[in-house]
């Protein structure tokens, strides 16, 4: 039997976790998966029902469980090569070992009640909230930002399924599957563990949920000593954990909401949230300055800015500035060997200047999140765009966040 991607569909969780018992899982300190609704789909996350001391092992996962993207490459070696050419054509080749996985959930689906990754499949969520779920109003619904990462996230949902042509061991029917082929990506995209050796898809480690400070480590412990097979893997709580308290990892960017919400499809309370200014062709020392949009913050708590936005806002206004290459080379001199006076005697000189482009630049992002929330109101219906509320609430962290600095800029002119 082929398991129903209706998004109605029950998932079979206490089937999955007697499964992961029968192949070896070891839950430890009370490990076990609760349920629950977020953001209007079912969910499910890992806690330790007894709790947990610093150091303590509250799972391990033997590693003919893991699907390791190294140990598939091996395995589709000499059957692969035309879809990652037509990948490596479409630029997006850094995404192999993500690509080797998505090929290999498509296989074991495929095989239905006969794969061994059955009872793990009948499990994963049938609803999404990733970027690559987004109907079309949702996706009009979105200011320039993370409309970029949305669209940078269904492109490559595409180029997957383009490549996917010239792979050979697929049926025809679940290539031209768009449901499935979405469903296949959006389980890699968002329960992949990279490590510094390999990437790796964990059943029973895939239910960790984000949090701003872990409270567990992964480990993987070889104990064969082959380099040739998947090393088991094993967590261990990372300090003291409460009985009911939630097991958390850290996933990449958590100063990005943006991200979080394209790629794993829900919202955090992060302390802080890129500003957004984003240049065009930044060059080489506005780099050295600190031009990193993961760098450049406001905090959601009370709207402070980080240092790095003023660096960059007054190199860049001096460099496009006339006349002003004096001040501009000083300022990069004093910033790249540290001189911390000169530094701050620029920007005095030029600190209405750099509020202004900043607060320009706050406002305009204001004014658009508060059009788009307009429209989302307008048309709101919930039935038809699931999705909406969740969007509505990334907006309304926008507009909490870019007031309170807004609040913070008109008082120190």
């Amino acid at each position: 039997m082929v398991i129903s991607l209706d998004r109605n569909a029950q998932r079979q969780v206490d089937q999955f976790q007697g499964w992961a018992a029968n192949c070896g899982v070891e839950a430890d300190n009370g490990f076990c998966l609760v349920g629950g609704m977020v953001d209007g789909n079912e969910d499910y996350h890992a806690v330790t029902s007894t709790g947990a001391s610093q150091g303590n092992r509250v799972l391990a996962v033997p590693s003919e469980m893991i699907l390791s993207a190294s140990q598939i490459a091996q395995e589709f070696r000499g059957y692969v090569e035309s879809a990652l050419q037509s990948l490596e054509q479409k630029g997006y080749l850094h995404l192999e070992p993500h690509f080797h996985l998505f090929l290999k959930i498509l296989m074991e689906y495929e095989k239905g009640e006969s794969s061994a990754y059955y009872p793990w499949l009948n499990s994963l969520p049938r609803r999404w909230n990733t970027a690559v779920s987004f109907d079309y109003f949702c996706m009009s619904t979105l200011p320039p930002y993370i409309k970029k990462i949305c669209q940078k996230k269904r492109d490559e949902l595409s180029a997957f399924q383009e490549s996917l042509k010239y792979f050979d061991y697929i049926l025809p029917e679940t290539k031209s599957d768009d449901e499935l082929v979405k469903f296949a990506y959006n389980v890699v995209m968002t329960r992949i563990l990279p490590s510094q050796e390999d990437h790796n898809i964990v059943p029973a480690a895939d239910y960790f949920n984000h949090g701003n400070e872990a409270n567990i480590v992964i480990c993987y412990n070889n104990n064969n000593n082959n380099e040739q097979t998947t090393a088991n893997c094993e967590v261990y709580a990372s300090r003291d954990i409460a009985p009911g308290e939630a097991l958390t990892l850290t996933y990449d960017m958590p100063t990005n909401p943006s991200h979080l919400l394209a790629t794993y499809g829900f919202l955090n309370e992060a302390p802080a949230t890129y500003c957004k200014l984003l240049f065009t062709n930044p060059s080489e020392k506005l780099k050295q300055i600190g031009y990193d949009p993961s760098q450049l913050l406001f905090s959601t708590q009370d709207g402070s800015i980080s240092s790095p936005i003023w660096d960059v806002i007054l190199y860049s206004k001096l460099e496009r500035t006339p006349g002003m290459a004096e001040a501009k080379n000083a300022f990069y001199e004093a910033h790249m060997s540290g001189d911390e006076a000169t530094k701050f005697a620029i920007h005095s000189q030029f600190q209405e200047a750099t509020c202004t482009v900043l607060l320009e630049h706050v406002e305009t992002i204001l004014k658009e999140v508060s059009q788009l929330t307009c429209m989302m109101e307008q048309f709101r219906d919930e039935d038809r765009h699931p999705r909406l509320p969740l969007l509505m609430e990334h907006h309304a962290m926008v507009t909490s966040t870019f007031s309170k600095v807004r609040y913070n800029l008109r008082s120190m002119y």
